[in-house]
C-alpha cells in the first residue's frame, strides 16, 4: 500500500473531488480507476476509499456540486428587482465568472455525454438545471408579454446564451493554438465576452 504524499488539511475531501473531477475529465467516468483518482490527489487508496466508498459516488458528488453551483448562480441572477437587460448581462456575467473558475467543467460534462449519457442525465435531474430553465422562461414570457422583446422561444434564446459561453472553453485548446493565445490572454478575452454576448443576446430580441 502507498504512502500519502501529500500533507493532509482539513479541506481533503475537496482535495479528492478537484482530483477526481480532473481524473474524469481526461479519461471520462468508465476508464477513470479508484487508483488514478488517489494518485491525482496525492493520497493512498485506503484513504480515498474513507472519504469515498465507490467511483459511483464520487462521481456524484462531483457533477451535483459543480452542476449546483452553477445553476443555482444562474437562478439568482435572474432573480430580484433590476430590470431584464441587467438580469440578462447578470446572468451572464455569472456564467462566464463561474466557467474561468472551473474550465474542464465543460468538457467534463461533455466527456459524459459523450460516453455516459444516462448517468449524466439522471444527476442532472438532481441539479438545478430545470429550476434555472423554469425562471428563465418565465422571465422571457414576461417581457414578451409587456411587449418589451420580440417573440422569441424561451428554449433557443437559452441555447444561444449558454452556446456562446460555453464553447470557447470546450475547444480552448483549438482556440489557444489557431489564436496564438496564453492562458492569461484567453481569460482576459473570456472577461470581454460578458458585454459581447450580452450585446449579441439583447440585440437579438429588440423590438
Amino acid at each position: 500500500m502507498g504512502k500519502t504524499t501529500k500533507q493532509l488539511q482539513p479541506g481533503t475531501e475537496e482535495q479528492i473531488l478537484n482530483a477526481a473531477r480532473r481524473v474524469f475529465t481526461r479519461k471520462g467516468f468508465a476508464a477513470a480507476r479508484m487508483e488514478d483518482i488517489a494518485q491525482e490527489a496525492g493520497i493512498n487508496r485506503a484513504l480515498l476509499h474513507y472519504y469515498f466508498r465507490s467511483k459511483d459516488k464520487m462521481f456524484d458528488m462531483v457533477f451535483k456540486e459543480n452542476m449546483g453551483k452553477f445553476f443555482q448562480g444562474f437562478i439568482t441572477a435572474l432573480q430580484g428587482k433590476e430590470s431584464f437587460e441587467e438580469k440578462i448581462k447578470r446572468l451572464i456575467s455569472g456564467e462566464l465568472d463561474t466557467l474561468i473558475q472551473n474550465q474542464d467543467l465543460p468538457l467534463f460534462i461533455v466527456n459524459e455525454i459523450a460516453h455516459n449519457p444516462e448517468k449524466l442525465i439522471g444527476n442532472m435531474q438532481h441539479s438545478h438545471i430545470g429550476d434555472f430553465r423554469k425562471e428563465f422562461e418565465k422571465l422571457v414570457k414576461a417581457e414578451i408579454r409587456k411587449g418589451n422583446i420580440k417573440k422569441v422561444d424561451p428554449r433557443q434564446l437559452m441555447m444561444n446564451l449558454l452556446a456562446m459561453s460555453v464553447w470557447p472553453f470546450i475547444a480552448k485548446p483549438l482556440l489557444m493554438a489557431i489564436m496564438d493565445l496564453d492562458q492569461k490572454t484567453f481569460e482576459k478575452m473570456m472577461i470581454q465576452r460578458k458585454e459581447i454576448i450580452a450585446d449579441s443576446i439583447l440585440l437579438s430580441i429588440k423590438k
